[in-house]
């Protein structure tokens, strides 16, 4: 017999029921923390992944090489193309048949939030949704800037007045996906910015001065702005808010005390909780704060940014260490940090700014970058910490993990197998954590799809292009009709823990070619192994078609309805 949440003690609580801190960070690069030898400050970072109870994976893979995407898989726990989520603000992650009459969600795909609820948890999403507008409701006119351009995030209305939106998709907010509360920006909010990004410098609401960091002087002849990045915060009793105040110039700060509130909530409420912290730092547009800036006198301001941004990060980290350990909580938490893609391209201009900046971001000797299916795009920092089951600190080399497995997880944990006979993409970390599995399973095989042409991107750190010829190629074993789902112009797809298969055609053209790499031995993606290893390429590029169709039935009316028809 379930003993209910309420009846418990706190000790007997923290006994039974683990707590969950799920945290990402957006567009940090795989070689953008000081262990990997970075210029950035990150010593949280780097004391946490060498601390008893916790594993640095060197595999750990974002669900897609952009950012909303990779959210969708957090939350899912299945690949987003399988709930059609292929590129930035552009499908809301809710079942088929369950949006209302304006097409806002009724119902979200089952979430990490809805395990948990089921068990009597409560839980709290911060930072970065990114999948949906929170809310219809419009914000305050604010004085256009004397361009007359309103910012991202606002349109004009008449001539001197721009009004606030959230988004132009349908209302999809965590409450839709089991949370109980929120503090997000909304759907047009990409940069850690904070509320004074909402707000025109020099004169931002209530007189509290806008850090616009090394933006500062790319708008010499208008007041300068960058993109909206109102809070809102979504209440237990299902009501929507603008957040009262400005937060302040550290964002990654302002979303730990927003994680504190609910840990003494959980604490009072005698309940396990779930936290999951989406931070903005380090997307553009990244502003750190003046004391963090200081720690890299001889940077350029943009860089004095960039790794300033990624310390708050680690700060940020360590803080919510320190409250799971003063709050007498860390023996029993679940602690885990991924990134949603890799790092941004080269003069990349900032949102709500005209002028680009070279992007310090690194990949630490990893093909491509963000927006690439290549390892520089999707191979991301992965720390994890589970006193329970991890009990020594190391290092692993090969395993991969996936943010598809954290729903998987999750449920495992709770003592849920599965959920409703659907798809799960991801596969529980458990087994492997605690020393029982020590090659990721065949059939938990990863998969990603890329929405943009391999090598599109902008600036001297942008990839090669997509190879005109391979071995695949030559040898016939592209298949004449082949396609993606979504129709997507690039896919990679890895299994066990050394292999993986990579896809694109050049830009112009429908010419497939298809590579294999070790990535043991190869992990900059070098050398194709197609024709060494013809029979087992083979092999392993039909597992990708099964599990294409897979996705594709997913996609069905049975599920989702969102599908894309094939190209004949």
């Amino acid at each position: 017999m379930q003993v209910m949440a309420s009846a418990m003690t706190a000790a007997a609580l923290a006994a039974t029921q683990p707590n969950f801190v799920i945290m990402m960070a957006d567009d940090m690069g795989y070689g953008d923390w000081s262990r990997t030898g970075s210029p950035a400050k990150t010593p949280e970072l780097d004391e946490w992944s060498r601390s008893e109870n916790a594993v640095w994976f060197k595999r750990a893979y974002s669900g897609n090489p952009i950012c909303s995407p990779t959210r969708a898989s957090v939350m899912s726990g299945r690949t987003p193309a399988r709930t059609c989520i292929y590129s930035v603000e552009q499908h809301i992650l809710c079942r088929g048949g369950t949006q209302d009459e304006h097409g806002g969600c009724i119902r979200g795909e089952y979430s990490l939030a809805n395990a948990t609820r089921e068990a009597g948890y409560i839980s709290g999403f911060y930072g970065k949704w990114h999948l949906g507008s929170l809310r219809n409701e419009t914000s305050d006119c604010y004085p256009a800037p004397q361009n007359g351009k309103c910012n991202s995030g606002y349109v004009s209305v008449g001539t001197s007045c721009c009004q606030g939106l959230d988004g132009h998709l349908p209302i999809s907010n965590p409450h839709h996906f089991g949370f109980d509360e929120f503090v997000a920006t909304p759907q047009c909010g990409a940069g850690g910015t904070t509320n004074c990004g909402c707000f025109f410098y020099p004169k931002p609401h209530n007189d509290t001065a806008c850090n616009v960091g090394h933006y500062f002087d790319s708008c010499s002849t208008c007041n300068m702005h960058l993109e909206c990045a109102q809070y809102f915060h979504g209440l237990p009793d299902m009501t929507i808010q603008q957040w009262p105040t400005v937060s302040g110039d550290d964002d990654e700060d302002f979303l730990v005390s927003r994680f504190s509130d609910l840990v003494d909530r959980s604490l009072s409420e005698k309940k396990p909780f779930l936290a999951v912290i989406f931070f903005h730092g380090v997307h553009i547009p990244y502003v750190a704060t003046a004391e963090s800036r200081a720690l890299y006198p001889n940077a350029t301001e943009n860089e004095q940014d960039y790794w300033g941004g990624l310390t708050q990060i680690s700060k940020a980290v360590g803080r919510v260490r320190s409250i799971l350990k003063e709050k007498n909580l860390s023996d029993n938490t679940w602690v885990s940090l991924t990134a949603d893609n890799g790092p941004e391209v080269d003069n990349m201009a900032g949102q709500g700014t005209s002028k680009g900046f070279p992007n310090p971001g690194r990949t630490d000797g990893l093909r491509g970058r963000k927006r690439d299916t290549s390892e520089g795009g999707i191979r991301e920092i992965g720390i994890v910490e589970y006193p329970p089951v991890i009990k020594a600190n190391r290092v692993e080399e090969t395993f991969p993990i996936a943010t598809m497995d954290l729903l998987p997880t999750v449920l495992d944990l709770l003592g849920k197998s599965s959920y409703e006979g659907r798809a799960l993409d991801g596969t529980s970390l458990i087994p492997h954590l605690s020393g029982k599995q020590d090659e990721r399973p065949q059939e938990a095989g990863l998969g990603w799809h890329g929405v943009f042409v391999y090598g599109d991107t902008r600036g001297p750190n942008g990839t090669i292009p997509c190879p005109s010829t391979s071995a695949s190629q030559s040898l016939g074993d592209v298949p004449a009709n082949f396609t993606t789902v979504g129709n997507q112009p690039q896919f990679a797809w890895a299994e066990g823990n050394h292999m993986k298969m990579f896809g694109c055609h050049p830009k112009g053209t429908k010419t497939w070619n298809f590579f294999l790499y070790n990535l043991t031995s190869d992990r900059a993606e070098t050398t194709d192994l197609w024709e060494a290893q013809r029979d087992f390429a083979k092999a392993m590029f039909g597992r990708f078609e099964a599990w294409q169709q897979s996705v594709w039935a997913s996609q069905g009316p049975d599920e989702l309805g969102c599908n894309i028809p094939k190209e004949n």
